[in-house]
């Protein structure tokens, strides 16, 4: 017989529970989606420009968007000032985005309230406007 306390799991970053805002749910449902569609991408879709009538940034790839997204995630978050996430393929994207997204989640769920919403919200505008164009 162990004497070892029992622990209950660990909830996964943006499970509802209290103290959970709306907009905080709703950036880790979106991120999660985001990165799925990400993983499921061919790779000529990945290297693809993100806008093809666009000429103003012809190397704006698919991917390319996601790792920029992936970078901003970060940078709300509470990644190491002067460290940015690296690119290390096309591959890696989606899971770039859940990692940086899913970090910055808990790290509002710690956070106060008030500043907590407001930068939920200033990342739920970039994953939808990335999502609306993936």
């Amino acid at each position: 017989m162990s004497s070892l306390p029992s622990e209950s799991p660990r909830k996964p970053p943006g499970d509802a529970g209290p103290g959970i805002s709306p907009a905080t749910a709703e950036l880790a449902r979106r991120i999660r989606g985001l990165a799925d569609r990400y993983r499921h991408l061919s790779e000529s879709r990945l290297r693809a420009r993100l806008d093809p009538d666009d000429t103003s940034d012809p190397d704006r790839t698919c991917a390319g968007a996601g790792l920029a997204l992936a970078r901003t995630l970060a940078a709300l978050g509470d990644a190491p000032e002067g460290r940015e996430v690296p690119d290390v393929g096309v591959f890696a994207v989606g899971d770039q985005i859940a990692v940086t997204g899913l970090d910055l989640v808990a790290y509002l769920e710690r956070g106060p309230a008030r500043a907590a919403e407001t930068t939920a919200n200033t990342a739920l505008t970039a994953v939808r406007a990335l999502a609306a164009r993936v």
